[in-house]
């Protein structure tokens, strides 16, 4: 797995929002900050060994369970497997199969309707300005009809606010690839996540330094702390 780290911050976000437990609460439990919290669950931070074996005793749950499991490797060679043994015609079917379910997993994101018409479900809005949340994927997203072109992307949101302007407008579409699918780089606009909260912004990075930057000059730049609890949740495809 690429972001073992990601991972497991999200494992320590389910397990302590099933057992009702504020990011406080179990800071006080660990022992540690709520900054620290909040970077074990975005995997800003990795927990060390202690730290995981005191999570597994908080949850009671195995410390496996806040990994990944293999069960999914072992069940692609065994899909593999059984599909090597078909006959060609049963194997057609396979894929057939196979290929509709990936085309219904795409079009959760959007599908066309039209000539030059698309639905595309958004995820939450991202501020051009203060910042703002973005739902996980399994929370309920907006459905809206666009029109143009729609490329190819992992989440989809709206534009809150006018720093990003020229480039981003109030209330604009913009699409989006994760971070684990796409590289950054410098100069390019992404959704960044600064304490909690979400921006489209404009990165830069130099002689070390983070910045967040706004294209409307109205509006002052963001600059990450190392104490901030910071992220990149994705790349805006351009």
């Amino acid at each position: 797995m690429e972001n073992l780290a990601a991972y497991v911050g999200s494992r320590i976000r389910k397990l302590r929002e099933a057992r009702n437990l504020t990011p406080e609460e179990l800071a006080e439990k660990l022992g540690v900050s709520r900054v620290a919290v909040n970077r074990y669950e975005t995997g800003a931070r990795k927990a060390n060994q202690d730290t995981l074996y005191d999570l597994a005793r908080i949850f009671h749950v195995s410390i496996n369970d806040l990994f990944p499991s293999t069960t999914s490797d072992n069940n692609s060679q065994a899909l593999i497997d059984i599909y090597e043994q078909l006959l060609p015609n049963r194997q057609k079917y396979v894929f057939n199969y196979a290929n509709k379910q990936l085309v219904q997993q795409k079009n959760a994101y959007s599908s066309k309707i039209g000539e030059n018409k698309h639905i595309v479900y958004l995820y939450g809005a991202v501020s051009a300005g203060t910042g703002e949340y973005i739902p996980e994927d399994e929370d309920q997203p907006e459905e809206v009809v666009v029109e143009g072109n729609v490329p190819d992307h992992d989440f989809a949101v709206r534009v809150n606010g006018d720093s990003m302007e020229p480039v981003f407008n109030n209330g604009q579409i913009i699409y989006v690839n994760k971070i684990d699918k796409a590289e950054v780089r410098n100069n390019q606009f992404v959704i960044a996540e600064v304490d909690g909260n979400f921006f489209v912004k404009k990165l830069r990075l130099a002689d070390g330094n983070i910045d967040l930057i706004s294209l409307n000059k109205k509006y002052p730049d963001i600059h990450v702390h190392s104490y901030n609890d910071f992220a990149i949740r994705g790349v805006v495809i351009i």
